[in-house]
C-alpha cells in the first residue's frame, strides 16, 4: 500500500469491494453503516456449497448468522442427514460447528472462532464428512501452494499433512495429535506470509470442535465412513446370491457364484460403496 508498482502507492481492491462504491455514492455513508454490525459495515458475498440443499451465491448484512444461512437460505441438509459444521473463509478457513451456528457472520466473531472471512467460501459439512479428512483436504492444496520461502510454511505444513495422512489410515497415535497441534502453532507464528499463517486454522478448529474424532481415529474409526483404510466391507447372511454386486463391482473382488453367498476379497476391494448401493437385500454393511 506504501510502495507497489512502479514504487508508486498500489492499492488493490476486489470486484465485491468496488462494486460498493457506487450504491455508497448513491445511497449515503449513512445508509451504508446502517448495515451490518457496529465493526463490521455493509453486506457480504457467500459461495455457499456444499451439503446443502440449495447452493449458489448469495449476499447477506453482515451480522446474519450461520443458523439462518444453513437454514432459511439454503433449506438445510439433505434429509436424513445431520449438519455438521461450515468451513468458512476458503482453504485457509476454519470449521465451525452446528453447536455454534448461532455465531453472527462478521470479520471480528470468525476470527475469534478461529474462521475467517478469506474469500467468502462457505461450504456446508453434514455427518457424513470426516473432519480428520476434510482437513487433510484443504491442507494439501495450502501446501501445494506454499512458495517454499520460509521453513515453517515450507516443511510445517508438509509435516502436518504427513500426520493427517497417518490419522486417515489408522497409523498415528495420541502422541502424534499433540505433534500435530504444536506443528500449528509454529506454522502460523512462524510463516512469513498470510498463506502459511492461516493454513493451520481447518486443524486448529478441527482439533478444538472435533477432537474426539481425531482420536477416534487413532483406534482405527472413521465415523463418517470416508477414510477408506479404515473401512472393510462385509456380506451377510441376508445375501441371496443374485450376483448384482459381482456384476457392479469394477476390480472383481467379488467372486461371481449365483445362489450363494457372496464373500469380498479385501485385497482387492477399493471400498467404492458400488456393491453397497446396489444390493438390492441391504446385505452389505
Amino acid at each position: 500500500a506504501v510502495k507497489g508498482y512502479l514504487k508508486k502507492p498500489t492499492l488493490v481492491n476486489n470486484v465485491e469491494t468496488l462494486s460498493l462504491v457506487p450504491w455508497i455514492i448513491t445511497n449515503g455513508a449513512s445508509s451504508f453503516n446502517s448495515i451490518g454490525t457496529s465493526k463490521s459495515k455493509g453486506t457480504k458475498v457467500f459461495a455457499l456449497a456444499g451439503k446443502i440443499s440449495k447452493g449458489g451465491l448469495i449476499e447477506v448484512p453482515m451480522g446474519t448468522t450461520i443458523r439462518e444461512i444453513v437454514e432459511n437460505i439454503g433449506d438445510g441438509v439433505a434429509e436424513g442427514n445431520e449438519f455438521k459444521a461450515v468451513q468458512i473463509g476458503g482453504p485457509s478457513g476454519g470449521c465451525i460447528p452446528a453447536s455454534q451456528s448461532d455465531t453472527a457472520i462478521d470479520y471480528e466473531e470468525l476470527t475469534r472462532m478461529g474462521a475467517m472471512m478469506g474469500s467468502g467460501g462457505l461450504v456446508v459439512l453434514d455427518n457424513t464428512d470426516c473432519m480428520v479428512d476434510m482437513a487433510k483436504y484443504f491442507l494439501t492444496f495450502t501446501h501445494k501452494q506454499s512458495c517454499g520461502k520460509c521453513t515453517f510454511c515450507r516443511i510445517g505444513t508438509k509435516q502436518m499433512l504427513n500426520i493427517l495422512t497417518n490419522l486417515s489410515e489408522g497409523k498415528a497415535t495420541m502422541e502424534d495429535i499433540e505433534e500435530l497441534e504444536t506443528l500449528c502453532k509454529y506454522v502460523k507464528d512462524g510463516s512469513l506470509c498470510g498463506l502459511g499463517k492461516t493454513s493451520p486454522n481447518p486443524v486448529l478448529t478441527g482439533l478444538k470442535y472435533f477432537r474426539e474424532e481425531y482420536e477416534e481415529h487413532t483406534r482405527g474409526i472413521c465415523r463418517a465412513k470416508k477414510c477408506t483404510s479404515l473401512i472393510k466391507y462385509n456380506i451377510t447372511e441376508s445375501c441371496t446370491g443374485c450376483t448384482k454386486c459381482s456384476q457392479e463391482c469394477p476390480v472383481k473382488a467379488i467372486p461371481f457364484t449365483p445362489y450363494e453367498r457372496h464373500s469380498i476379497d479385501q485385497t482387492l476391494c477399493t471400498k467404492c460403496d458400488s456393491c453397497r448401493i446396489i444390493c438390492p437385500e441391504k446385505a452389505i454393511e
